[in-house]
């Protein structure tokens, strides 16, 4: 009589910290590149606001980027036109033409601001600003590529566990 024997395969036990913690230097290095772009928006500006981050292990997986400066958002989301009056003094002090620094839908900034005449005015007529749209342009740019970069990473944990095909 000829006998077969069939051993199962039992494979090591699945680190499960070892792969969180791949998931997490990957979702923080992607965090760091999302405030870069960040960043890349007030590049030449003089008052720079300050960006925070905030990487949630979830589930799901989630990058929060961003700011509370109030400027900041009115060139990310644009403003109405609106008048200006001077508040402290008797007239409005500023020259009379401007450069922007930055263009709607781009991830950057350039040198820009102020320059021509000094003009006084009791208030002026804002044509209001265009939105910038830098966050959703950097949320569009960072979607498809985190989800790619994350699922690189759980890739490489499972493989370096012994646990990928």
């Amino acid at each position: 009589m000829t006998t077969l024997v069939i051993k199962g395969i039992k494979p090591r036990a699945l680190n499960i910290a070892a792969i969180r913690q791949a998931l997490m230097n990957e979702a923080n290095l992607v965090a760091n590149a999302i405030e870069d772009d960040f960043n890349k928006t007030v590049e030449h500006w003089t008052k720079k606001p300050e960006f925070e981050k905030i990487v949630d292990m979830g589930p799901p997986i989630a990058i929060l980027v961003g700011t509370d400066n109030e400027v900041y958002g009115y060139v990310d989301k644009g403003t109405r036109p609106h008048k200006i009056y001077p508040r402290k003094a008797k007239a409005l002090r500023f020259q009379s033409g401007y450069a922007t620094k930055t263009i709607p839908g781009v991830i950057g900034s350039m040198a820009g601001g102020p320059f021509g005449d000094t003009v006084f005015s009791k208030g002026v007529n804002h044509p209001g600003t265009k939105a910038r749209n830098f966050s959703k342009e950097i949320e569009k740019k960072w979607q498809k590529k985190f989800k790619r970069r994350m699922e690189k990473a759980l890739s490489q944990a499972r493989l370096a566990s012994g646990h990928a095909l």
